[in-house]
This record gives structure tokens, C-alpha cells and sequence, in this order.
């Protein structure tokens, strides 16, 4: 920090600042204000771009931008996407986040895009089943076992009262090992070898894989039940099959990119299983009291996420004034 107080004229936001700038508490505040943004036209973004890289569906560099009329920071977000990284005990999502000044388009910070990923696409899920679940859901089931599963397990249990836990996973082995964390965490916790039998009395199931190919079925869907799919980021890749998608009323983050990537989505439309009017519409708009959410006990609702651009810098802009407030952070010496 310069002798007149200032903040530097560049920063590096790393995990540690982060996760001492947030509580899930702030970050379901942020990440319901993006969401909200994103409908109501505070946000401008555009859809995900991606480069496909040699490997296995999905992986990929991505790019995402936004700007937001009433934050001093606008950037993008530029990230690899390797699924196969699940296997080898390493993130599947690994990149930065670059900020720059609205009144000068100098570049002030570069945050961990990572760690900023993992915040908010938990928190964005526990937003939307807040608002579209059942108030009274008890029995969260969770497909998959990597680090988006470990935080949408502390997230939602923020906003809906869960007191069982139901673990399903491809690799028995780890899904056992996961449950057992859940279990010391201080949650009634049960493993599945069948995914089908982990739905059974379950209000909510949160879909936080790698897969290719769906692993959530609608044949299953008991009635109620509230669903988050967020683990297929690209439309080649996709964890629920069509009749899931033909049985649930469906919202999404942001709808351009939904219309392009969301692969389940994508299909549908495609073979006339849905319709576009079946797609209720974004999140944000039903938040701002725009369009309807749910309307019986009985329905089955889907939040279909990708990402939203404006989440990201929404978070980032705010990860920033704190950093800057309590001096943390690198400052580097980076002026371009």
C-alpha cells in the first residue's frame, strides 16, 4: 500500500483472502443479488466461450465476462475445465479471475477463479432451493463426492432444515469415505450403491458430478422433490435424462447460455420433449416476483445451472472492497 493510502495497483486474491473475505451467510446474499441482476438488466454478460482441448467430454479452456452497472469492477473469468481431474484427486476447474477499473479499464486484482467457482455455484444452488423447494425439506440426496458436493451439503443446509443426508456416488469406495466426513460434520448420513434407492423419501437432490451420461433418471422423481443440477457445464455432457427433464417445471440461471449449453435442455428442445414454454424461465426473474416459482407441494422442480458470468463478478467485486479494506491480498507491481 502506497504512503497516500491507496489501494495497489494490482492485487493477487488468492484461497486464503478469499475464504477470509466470505461466510456462506454473505455468500448466499451475493449470489442471490447476481442472480437478481442477471434478469433484471443491471448485469451485462454474455454466454460462456469455450475452446475444446484434447481428453474426455467437457474438457475445455473457458472464458466468461460481465460488467455490472452498479459495481466499480468489471473482468471475465478464464478457466480449464478437466473432468478426469475428479480421478486423479485434483480440481476439475482450475483458473482466474481478472478485475478491472471501470473509469480507467486499468486491470487492479486477479483472484482465484477456482476457489471464486466453488463459493458461488453452491451458493447460487441454495438460493434457488430457498426459493423453489419445499419449506419444510428435510432429506437432501447428494450424486457425487468431490468438493461442489462438500459445499452444497453446507450451503443448502443454511436454508432448508436437513437432518439426512443420503450419498451416492460412482465410486462406492469414495462415496463411503464422503459420507463418513458428512457423519463427523454432525449429519445423519446414509450411503447408496443404488441412485435410485438414494431418491427414495429424498426432498431435495443436488447433482454435483463429472458424468457424460445421465446419472439421474425421471422414472425416479418422487413427487416434490426439488432438483440442482449443476455438475455438466457443456452441452455434450449431461446427468439427467430427457423424462427427467419432460416431468419437472424448469428454471435456469440465464437463459442464452441454458439455450446453448445446458445438454439435457438442449436435447429436449431438439427432439420435442419440451418446449421452450416449458421452461419457466430464469431464477433472478422469479425472484424479483417477475414469473412464478413453484405451485403445489407436488411439483417437481429443477434449477438447471451453469454459471452466470454476473455471479462471478459479483463476488469478485466484493472479495475486492474487502481485501482492500483490511489490507489483504499480494500487491505486485503490474501496470500495463
Amino acid at each position: 500500500m502506497s504512503a497516500d493510502h491507496q489501494a495497489p495497483a494490482f492485487v493477487v486474491l488468492d484461497k486464503n483472502t478469499i475464504r477470509s473475505a466470505l461466510s456462506i451467510e454473505l455468500s448466499l446474499e451475493i449470489a442471490e443479488a447476481a442472480l437478481r441482476k442477471t434478469s433484471n438488466g443491471v448485469a451485462s454478460q454474455d454466454v460462456r466461450r469455450t475452446l475444446a482441448l484434447p481428453g474426455s467430454e467437457g474438457t475445455c479452456l473457458s472464458v466468461m465476462y460481465a460488467a455490472l452497472s452498479d459495481r466499480d469492477l468489471f473482468g471475465a473469468k478464464v478457466l480449464s475445465v478437466f473432468p478426469d481431474n475428479f480421478s486423479r484427486g485434483l480440481p476439475s476447474h482450475r483458473g482466474a479471475i481478472i478485475l478491472f477499473d471501470k473509469e480507467n479499464g486499468s486491470p487492479v486484482a486477479l483472484v482465484d477463479g477456482g476457489e471464486l467457482t466453488g463459493w458461488r455455484t453452491a451458493a447460487a444452488s441454495a438460493v434457488a432451493t430457498r426459493a423453489l423447494s419445499r419449506a419444510d425439506s428435510s432429506i437432501l440426496a447428494i450424486f457425487g463426492y468431490g468438493e461442489q458436493a462438500r459445499r452444497h451439503i453446507e450451503t443448502i443446509s443454511k436454508v432448508r432444515p436437513i437432518k439426512r443426508l443420503h450419498i451416492w456416488g460412482r465410486n462406492p469406495g469414495k462415496a463411503s469415505r464422503f459420507a463418513e466426513e458428512q457423519v463427523s460434520a454432525g449429519f445423519e448420513t446414509l450411503v447408496f450403491t443404488s441412485a435410485r434407492d438414494a431418491l427414495v423419501e429424498a426432498d431435495i437432490v443436488c447433482t454435483t458430478t463429472s458424468a457424460q451420461e445421465p446419472v439421474l433418471f425421471g422414472k425416479w422423481l418422487p413427487p416434490g422433490i426439488h432438483i440442482n443440477a449443476v455438475g455438466a457445464s457443456v452441452s455434450q455432457c449431461r446427468e439427467l435424462d430427457l423424462e427427467c427433464v419432460r416431468r419437472s417445471s424448469i428454471w435456469v440461471d440465464y437463459m442464452p447460455m441454458a439455450l446453448i449449453a445446458a445438454g439435457e435442455l438442449v436435447e429436449a428442445l431438439k427432439l420435442g420433449v419440451a418446449s421452450r414454454d416449458d421452461i419457466r424461465g430464469e431464477i433472478g426473474a422469479m425472484l424479483e416476483g417477475a414469473i412464478p416459482g413453484r405451485t403445489t407441494d407436488a411439483e417437481i422442480t429443477l434449477y438447471r445451472s451453469l454459471g452466470v458470468p454476473a455471479q462471478d463478478i459479483e463476488l469478485a467485486n466484493f472479495v475486492y472492497c474487502v481485501a482492500r479494506e483490511k489490507s489483504l491480498g499480494t500487491p505486485i507491481d503490474f501496470e500495463v
